[in-house]
């Protein structure tokens, strides 16, 4: 804007640097700079060093206002739709180290709506170095803590300046400059900071309401800044106001705690420090007050404005005008062109022209917009792009309801969502979920078990001040599985009691033609001292709780205590002898390579691998296996009772560890009957939108009843599926919630919305599965159909092939349907083969015929198959 060629440059090192500089005391008393600035006025002894040690007369120009306030990060679902209120006292007592949680009682009683979690610490971040901001959040506490109103000095210690001795215990955490104050607050929940009031602004920080000396509680955009100035010009300097004269010390200079409804409490005026002689810096003195001037303008107000600070009142303008006239200045003085236009004087050289403007300010602005712009867009690419990712850890039983759930959110999904689940055991789920060894934070967004928290692992949990929920999900059952021959048993099923059970799995029967066994199972032949091999987990695991659980309860409950004695746990000691085996998968494997060996698993996934089960004698004296019990009746009793001792607690924030489903009464229940189960911290709201991700995959399982009963799971009764919701909707969290739109009605408009989880959406990975399966039932079927019909003799006929190359191609890409269809065209060579050398050509022109049809891979199925039959 300038004619001549120019050059201005400021430094920004803080207000107490600025003043040192000024002052130069260490440069012979002459100033480092040509002028100094700060948002504190002169201290009296720099003052007098600069005035009576240097011999300089000086001035204070105040050129802007501006607030400090009080910012801070606490969940908003904590604060009940309210904002946070604060007084000086309460203030104090927090950076004072005296109240050092955000439930505490004086807290809480100027904030009634707020529910933090219990014990939540604060942290306070203050400035490492001196500032005006710490100068004036300290005096304003010094100030107010003494006064008669408040009278409450015992809560503020550490007096105050632009430094002071914060204190050094934890929940303090010091900070460089105002954006590493904004980067801490921003970043820590549950903590509290000091920054200039637009400097937070602009970064989207929460303003605390503090206390005026009126008693309105307020923010600083709600207070009018420049009040506290007007009310400044109107006092003596002993009563804060300004000096008449600019030359005279302004260190009682107060905008702090000012009178006035709308005033703010910790208001500040932005100082430029001026040598009022500067004739010896020539020229530059006159660029400095036509500097000062341009600051003071109409113009360089707005500027201000543009960063978040408060225009001076015009009494503070004519004030300074009156200091400026005082200047003592050599050289010519700059002409100001303002937005009328000066004919022939803006040409001049000592012109400063609002009219002229250099390529690279047009371009900054420019740039500007564009950045403007862009940001606009990222933002919104951001919104869509970012993928919610949820993981979590425990049991295997569930584990395949686990992975089919979350793929099919996935795919119903807008949002793009990303759910794992790492089937470890049970054990494994709650020791991540509980984070001893990693700080008390929890490895995952979620565990989940077959077993509720036992009271140590509650306890240990719960000692960190955190809060944790069970959801129950669904019902299962343990099943006790061998794999004793089919010819051992002489077309009867094995039974065994409580009390067998128990002395088999601690090794004091070790053989199956034990007298005790044979007793019940007068059919069983098998050979003479056949061991039995028992199969256990090798880590803690719940199907490990459930049995052991159900032992110990059973074997009192029929009179034969010494039958099990080595206790119950996810983890005991077992006696030598047993085999151990990994996981679920560990343990039905090792039973089918394994002849004459019994185990326990969950019952689904045993049936599943069609392992053989033994019947269990339950409390109502019947043998049965889990196939033919209720499963769902130990969970009803359950439900039933849901509030009383040793039943489902009336909290769910409450110990689970006495809540058993294992020995119920009734004709059809099973003993070993377990709940599955979610483990949801208490508040998730640290966790974001993923919160509201792991709350919506809880409900979608509950609501897909159907899931359940695929993978051999029973639903939870009506009334536990209502005790969950409620669950859910105690837990915190900060994101926004899902919305479902079921496969039968549509939501028009509603169900296209980014937070929408919608049956009418699929994936074709789930409609092929599905057109899979149905085509695998039907071609069961008809192996069923065939085989008997070769066991008993079959005729000769044409059959229709059109079942089985309706799949050809389906059975092309899976494996077992190319087996499923060799079957069928074996069983049918078979039936209408020709004996002899003319039987075997049958069979080689009827595999070259299926050979258009079915896969290479499955030919090769059924070629064995047909050379087997012949």
């Amino acid at each position: 804007r300038a004619r001549q060629d120019i050059r201005m440059t400021y430094r920004a090192v803080g207000s107490s640097t600025g003043q040192r500089e000024f002052q130069g005391e260490n440069n012979g008393n002459v100033a480092y700079t040509d002028f100094g600035a700060g948002d504190i006025p002169m201290t009296q002894e720099r003052y007098e060093n600069v005035t009576v040690a240097g011999g300089r007369v000086m001035v204070h120009i105040p050129f802007v206002i501006g607030g400090v306030s009080l910012f801070y990060n606490i969940p908003a679902a904590d604060l009940g739709g309210q904002p946070l209120d604060l007084d000086a006292c309460t203030l104090a007592g927090i950076f004072n180290g005296n109240y050092t949680t955000w439930d505490s009682p004086e807290i809480i009683a100027l904030n009634p709506s707020l529910a933090v979690p219990v014990g939540s610490p604060i942290t306070v971040f203050h400035r490492i170095k001196g500032s005006s901001s710490t100068s004036g959040v300290t005096q304003y506490l010094e100030q107010r803590t003494s006064a008669a109103e408040d009278n409450c000095p015992q809560l503020w210690s550490r007096g105050s300046g632009s430094s002071i001795n914060w204190p050094t215990t934890s929940g303090f955490s010091p900070r460089s400059g105002s954006g590493g104050m904004a980067e801490g607050i921003s970043s820590t929940p549950y903590s509290i900071g000091y920054i200039d009031s637009g400097f937070g602004h602009r970064l989207g920080l929460q303003e605390i309401k503090l206390k005026n000396r009126a008693g309105r509680f307020l923010d600083s955009k709600e207070a009018d800044l420049g009040a506290a100035a007007t009310a400044a010009l109107a006092q003596t300097p002993a009563q804060g106001g300004l000096p008449s004269n600019a030359t005279q010390s302004f260190a009682q200079v107060s905008l702090l705690d000012k009178d006035g409804n709308s005033t703010w409490p910790i208001t500040l005026m932005s100082y430029m420090y001026v040598e009022q002689n500067l004739t010896s810096k020539e020229q530059s003195g006159q660029l400095l007050k036509s500097f000062i001037q341009f600051v003071l303008s109409e113009t360089g107000q707005s500027i201000a404005e543009e960063f978040s600070f408060v225009r001076v009142p015009a009494s503070i303008i004519s004030y300074n005008n009156v200091t400026l006239n005082s200047l003592s200045l050599a050289g010519t003085p700059y002409f100001i062109e303002g937005s009328s236009t000066e004919a022939g004087v803006g040409a001049e050289e000592y012109v400063i022209s609002q009219k002229r403007q250099s390529f690279a300010d047009y371009d900054r602005n420019l740039i500007y917009s564009q950045l403007d712009a862009l940001s606009a867009r990222i933002s919104t690419q951001e919104a869509s792009s970012h993928i919610e990712t949820l993981y979590g850890s425990g049991t295997t039983n569930p584990s395949r309801l686990f992975w089919k759930a979350m793929a099919l959110m996935e795919d119903q999904a807008v949002l793009p969502l990303h759910l794992t689940y790492r089937a470890v055991g049970s054990g494994t789920g709650i020791s991540e979920f509980i984070g001893a060894d990693n700080g008390n934070v929890s490895y995952t967004h979620f565990g989940s078990g077959d077993i509720p928290f036992s009271s140590e692992d509650y306890s240990l949990y719960t000692a960190s001040g955190r809060q944790f929920v069970h959801i129950p999900f669904v019902t299962g059952g343990i099943g006790i599985f061998h794999s004793v021959p089919a010819s051992s048993l002489g077309g009867s099923r094995l039974d065994l009691d409580a009390c067998l059970l128990g002395r088999i799995f601690s090794r004091q029967i070790t053989t199956w033609d034990h007298p005790d066994i044979l007793a019940v199972n007068p059919n069983l032949r098998v050979p003479a001292n056949q061991p039995i091999n028992v199969v256990r987990r090798v880590r803690g695991s719940s199907s490990t709780a459930g049995t052991t659980s159900y032992l110990q309860t059973a074997v009192a409950r029929e009179n034969c205590p010494n039958a099990w004695t080595l206790g119950s746990g996810r983890t005991i000691i077992w006696p030598q002898g047993t085999t151990e085996a990994q996981g679920s998968g560990g343990i039905s494997s090792t039973l089918v390579s394994t002849p004459y060996s019994i185990s326990y698993l969950d019952s689904g996934f045993g049936h599943d691998n069609n392992l053989e089960e033994i019947s269990l004698k339950n409390r109502a004296g019947r043998f049965l296996t889990s196939k033919e019990a209720d499963i769902s009746a130990a969970a009803a009793q359950a439900a039933s009772t849901i509030g009383q001792a040793g039943s489902i607690p009336s909290q769910p924030t409450s110990s689970w560890a006495d809540v058993t489903l294992y020995d119920r009464d009734g004709q059809s229940t099973w003993p070993i009957t377990v709940f599955s189960y979610f483990y949801v911290e208490k508040d998730l709201r640290r966790f974001n939108q993923t919160g509201e991700v792991l709350k919506g995959f809880i409900q979608f399982i509950m609501d897909h009843p159907s899931l359940a009963s695929e993978f051999r799971f029973s639903k939870i009764p009506q009334s536990i599926y209502n005790y969950n919701i409620a669950t859910l909707s105690s837990i915190q969290t900060s994101g926004t919630p899902f919305v479902f739109e079921s496969s039968s009605t549509t939501q028009e408009g509603v169900g296209a919305g980014t937070y929408v989880v919608s049956g009418k959406r699929r994936g074709y990975a789930d409609l092929a599965l599905e057109a899979a399966t149905t085509n695998i039932t039907a071609l069961q079927t008809s192996v069923a159909s065939l085989q008997s019909s070769a066991a008993g003799g079959c005729t000769c006929k044409e059959y229709d092939d059109s079942d089985v190359k309706s799949v050809a191609n389906v059975g092309a890409v899976f494996g077992i349907l190319a087996f499923v269809v060799s079957i069928i065209v074996a069983i049918k060579v078979f039936c209408c083969m020709p004996a002899g050398p003319a039987g075997v050509a049958k069979v080689e022109r009827e595999v070259e015929r299926e050979n258009s049809s079915v896969s290479m891979g499955a030919m090769s199925q059924v070629e064995i198959k047909a050379s087997e039959k012949v």
